[in-house]
């Protein structure tokens, strides 16, 4: 019978074994680790964090599970990553970049940024796997808190920029306005009422959200104290 010679993505054999192939390109370690982000997504999303496993995981990237734990120590850490680079692919990162203008202008362009990395559709899905595990994951939502607080501390960067606030209600200001111009939509998606995705109709409303956000934040008196 002929030996099984095929390899794996990270250059292994099928059964696992080293293959003397030396260390690989720039562009081959980027896709091996590309095809393993890939593939926890795919098997978290179909199977839940729970049912999902690393050994499932590196059978699908078609990897070793050595491999696959060189990349993320625990289950929970290759998790936060998938959700960091999801973040990161849908464009995220821009809110710390949107150009300097009048206030609405630039809380409307932070506000698209915010709905199409949300409503992408595997974020959507992401957070009904979160939602649904609550109660046997409950640290689950906090160890990926991460980008929502990058996100905060942007938009927080915007509102400074509008006349002196305490820093705590220049904070507060940012995390309400990401939940009340993206937080509905959010809802509304996972709950299967709106379809994933920035339609017309979740673009009109998130305006309007930043429309009455706005009129709470410019009659907020300067000199109030500031909220905990």
């Amino acid at each position: 019978m002929a030996a099984d010679t095929s390899q794996r993505a990270d250059g292994s054999g099928s059964d696992g074994s080293a293959r003397p192939t030396g260390r690989p390109s720039r562009e081959a370690a980027e896709q091996i680790e590309a095809t393993m982000l890939d593939a926890a997504l795919a098997t978290f999303i179909e199977a839940g964090f729970q049912g999902a496993s690393m050994e499932a995981i590196a059978r699908r990237a078609g990897v070793t599970k050595r491999t696959l734990y060189r990349r993320a120590r625990t289950k929970s850490d290759l998790f936060v990553e998938v959700v960091e680079r999801l973040a990161h692919q849908s464009g995220m990162p821009n809110l710390a970049r949107v150009e300097a203008g009048p206030l609405e202008q630039r809380l409307q362009a932070a506000g698209e940024i915010l709905l199409g990395w949300l409503l992408n559709p595997h974020a959507i899905a992401l957070y009904r796997m979160i939602v649904a595990e609550a109660a046997r994951q409950p640290g689950l939502a906090l160890s990926v808190d991460g980008p929502f607080q990058r996100a905060s501390t942007a938009i927080a960067a915007i509102l400074a920029e509008d006349g002196a606030r305490p820093a705590e209600t220049v904070r507060l200001g940012a995390d309400m306005f990401v939940r009340l111009v993206a937080g509905e939509a959010l809802d509304r998606a996972a709950q299967g009422i709106e379809p994933a995705g920035v339609s017309d109709r979740t673009r009109a409303r998130a305006m309007a959200a930043i429309a009455f956000f706005l009129a709470g934040w410019r009659s907020w008196p300067a000199s109030a104290p500031p909220l905990p």
